[in-house]
């Protein structure tokens, strides 16, 4: 609610600085705004303009006036198309990493798979598939300051702010089968750790009615949980993700959710015999809480949380960990209204 308000108080401020043109802003013109801001100040001479822009933020739009021969405000919103990126990851059986080949050549996870279809009818894939996604839009207030005789070029100075959620990743769909499957083995693992170790166990060697054959709870607990190394902890402990309650497996990266910008720029006629159409080419850094923080759905944060980072992720985290600040390359063309 407070975005709304600030948004309607700002646009409110725009509308009524703004001289009217002939037809449909004739209304304007009758209210006479202009002098009603000159005479708060004779210097303010406001117009209105519509903009489109693009960039690093994304597709945006907004409102801009000029108030006078040094100042501008500009307010509008922009975004990032969504857009998917497949991450790949690797079910490994244990925290070792040891894959575990018998004299068959089969590993650990290959055993344990099979031993889970026997009992369940359920087959794993040892590969799993995330959709990476952006989440990244901003409600943006700028103010530039034009200090120069040339008074093409300008400094500007202001706000971005949107939720501090930036981006997300989830398993896909056709991976619901190798997870479920997962977190039955982990149950099953858990259960024989329980049997075998827990002298108090109320278990009795049974559960869900099936006892299983002692070569087969060894095979078990030699192999270890299932799930997704992907980094480890700073005391070198292996960090292995696992489904969660609904087996599934995501994660969000998160930054403040209000986000102060500098910056500068240049603006010019986009065409001399219309002096109502502009460009403006501006460049600055949006301050978004320094490194961002990525949080695995375990509450794990991977960026500054862990070290070697492995696959694709790794990837990702050697990218995002320089990017203290996130730059903002934009080029927006605007139409002065009057």
């Amino acid at each position: 609610m407070k975005y709304s308000r600030l948004i309607s108080a700002v646009l409110a401020a725009v509308l009524v600085s703004g001289r009217a043109a002939a037809g449909p802003f004739d209304f304007v013109k009758n209210l006479d705004f202009k002098s009603f801001f000159q005479d708060i100040n004779p210097n303010l001479n406001p117009d209105l303009n519509l903009s489109v822009e693009t960039g690093s933020t994304g597709l945006g739009f907004g409102v801009e006036s000029r108030l006078n021969h040094q100042f501008r405000v500009r307010t509008g919103f922009d975004w990032i198309p969504r857009f998917r990126k497949t991450l790949h990851f690797e079910i490994q059986v244990g925290e070792d990493g040891d894959p575990g080949y018998d004299s068959e050549g089969r590993s650990h996870f290959d055993r344990m798979a099979d031993y889970l279809y026997e009992m369940t009818g359920f087959g794993i894939d040892q590969n799993v598939d995330m959709f990476a996604e952006p989440r990244f839009h901003n409600f943006r207030m700028l103010v530039d300051v034009f200090p120069f005789r040339d008074d093409r070029w300008y400094f500007t100075a202001g706000f971005y702010t949107g939720p501090s959620t930036v981006g997300i990743a989830y398993n896909k769909t056709e991976e619901m089968t190798t997870l479920i499957s997962v977190s039955m083995y982990n149950n099953i693992y858990e259960k024989v750790y329980d049997i075998e170790y827990n002298d108090e166990s109320e278990l009795d060697g049974v559960f869900m009615g099936l006892e299983l054959p002692p070569f087969v709870n060894e095979k078990i607990l030699e192999a270890g949980r299932m799930g997704m190394h992907i980094g480890d902890f700073k005391d070198g402990t292996p960090y292995i993700m696992e489904p969660d309650a609904d087996n599934m497996v995501k994660a969000r990266m998160k930054v403040n959710a209000f986000r102060p910008y500098i910056g500068a720029g240049y603006e010019g006629v986009l065409d001399p015999r219309n002096d109502r159409l502009h460009f403006n080419a501006y460049c600055g850094m949006m301050f978004w809480g320094g490194t961002p923080r990525v949080y695995t759905h375990d509450g794990t944060e991977i960026v500054r949380g862990l070290d070697n980072v492995m696959g694709q992720v790794g990837h990702y985290v050697d990218l995002v960990k320089p990017l203290k600040v996130y730059p903002v390359i934009n080029i927006s063309i605007s139409y002065r209204l009057f």
